[in-house]
């Protein structure tokens, strides 16, 4: 069909630009399927037209896509007035971009979906619009603001999970905060990410199984230039930490409910120790939550913890003691701390932090650490407020730089609590972060495990407690 026969098709019109100088003819393609005789044929048919009216140096100053194509004297286009572009999928992406480009934004472009911000990335893909532009990330923030009022519900599990790879791209700190702890606290099992149902561009996701080769490039800005090509598997290791976050969730919740237990059996000496460990673990067991292990293997966190607002339960056996310390322990408040500081625990993950610990040469992550300084908030300079553990599992640099860190003696930010942000007073109720730990190995060595799976620990320094 050639671009005389395209009056034919529905078509549909948009003045993006009044004092406009260039029409981008877009001719949004649908496939159709035909059967004759053995053989089934699909086939891409034109079926509309979009008409828009752009200013020629606007699209010039958009990206290289569309720099080459109208300044290049190789290509026809460079000298027309009228531009066909052919696309497959939605035309939103370009209703958006072409809108935040020109700066002619209106209310309509709030109105988008997620799938349609999914169509916006991969049009930015395609033809090289710059997703972490100024005009780009003060859209997506008015837009995902707007969603927060003007939706029918909230944002639940699945929204989150197709919201990490744009909030990541359109650097929305808040949006990535909220979608990372939202889904550490509410996965049931491993956490992946979702794309929209049909969605074309394989290679725009945030996993970094399928990120791991260089030559599958995401969409970073105009400037990203890394300067080896593992620092995109290290980039994109995110929902790696994501796992770890969770499992850390889990490690926490039950090395405080076993405390007691673990007293119980290694130092009370008195004849009640046994009722006291039976009462303890039967309540605990009759909340559904325990052991924890076999409930994690079906229960979100959140889950878990509503499970434990039911201890002790109204047929909760109560042991007679003799009063000793170890079995005379307020078994409701070892259970309401537990779930305190697992609740606490952690604010999801920090945009600011994983990109000041970006690999980079020499010494420039050296904002990353600046938050390990006695005096500096583990959150100072930060878009969103939060403890330590955000700050930890938002590394992206050097894996030698943290065995370093947790090698060495290190001194303890402020909290953050202590200026108004993050939630709040830590576990201790001192002020301080919630610091995570784990047991120095008989060698006398603490090590750093490779962070990624549930359950994997978080490091501490020899000797020394960081919880």
């Amino acid at each position: 069909m050639t671009a005389n026969t395209y009056w034919q098709l529905e078509k549909e019109y948009y003045t993006i630009a009044t004092e406009h100088d260039l029409v981008i003819r877009l001719i949004e393609h649908e496939n159709v399927t035909r059967t004759g005789g053995d053989a089934t044929v699909t086939e891409s048919k034109p079926y509309k037209v979009h008409e828009f009216k752009v200013k020629r140096d606007t699209l010039s100053n958009s990206g290289p896509y569309f720099r080459k194509l109208l300044s290049d004297g190789n290509f026809k286009e460079a000298g027309q007035d009228t531009i066909d572009l052919h696309e497959d999928g939605s035309v939103v992406g370009f209703i958006v971009w072409f809108k935040v480009l020109h700066a002619t934004v209106d209310d309509t472009t709030y109105q988008a979906s997620i799938d349609d911000i999914w169509n916006m990335l991969a049009t930015a893909h395609k033809y090289g619009f710059d997703p972490r532009s100024e005009a780009a990330r003060g859209w997506f923030a008015k837009w995902y603001d707007a969603q927060q009022t003007t939706r029918e519900r909230s944002f639940d599990y699945k929204d989150h999970a197709q919201l990490l790879f744009p909030c990541y791209t359109f650097d929305h700190a808040q949006g990535f905060r909220a979608a990372t702890k939202y889904l550490v606290y509410r996965a049931t099992g491993h956490i992946v990410e979702r794309r929209p149902p049909g969605f074309a561009y394989e290679h725009l996701r945030l996993d970094q199984n399928v990120l791991r080769e260089p030559h599958l490039n995401p969409i970073l800005p105009a400037n990203f230039t890394p300067a080896t090509p593992h620092v995109l598997t290290q980039l994109f290791a995110r929902l790696e930490q994501l796992n770890a976050a969770k499992g850390r969730l889990k490690t926490i919740l039950h090395r405080n409910l076993y405390n007691p237990i673990d007293a119980l059996l290694k130092r009370a000496r008195c004849r009640c120790k046994a009722n006291v460990l039976y009462a303890f673990e039967q309540g605990l067991a009759n909340t559904g939550a325990w052991p924890l292990e076999a409930a994690f293997l079906s229960n979100s966190v959140e889950r878990v913890l509503k499970m434990l607002e039911g201890f002790p339960g109204p047929q909760a056996f109560v042991p007679q003691t003799c009063g000793a310390q170890f079995c005379s322990f307020d078994f409701a408040h070892v259970v309401g701390n537990a779930k305190m500081e697992c609740k606490r625990y952690f604010d999801g993950l920090c945009l600011d932090c994983m990109n000041a610990s970006h690999p980079k040469l020499g010494d420039a992550d050296e904002d990353y650490w600046a938050h390990s300084k006695l005096g500096v908030h583990w959150d100072q300079g930060c878009r969103i407020r939060h403890q330590q553990p955000s700050w930890y599992f938002s590394f992206l640099g050097r894996r030698q730089k943290m065995v370093e860190w947790v090698g060495g003696t290190r001194e303890t930010p402020r909290y953050s609590g202590q200026r108004g942000g993050g939630s709040g007073g830590g576990p201790s109720g001192d002020g301080q972060a919630a610091v995570p730990e784990v047991v120095v190995g008989g060698d006398g060595q603490a090590t750093v495990p490779e962070v990624g799976g549930e359950g994997e620990e978080v490091p501490s320094v020899q000797g020394m407690s960081l919880q």
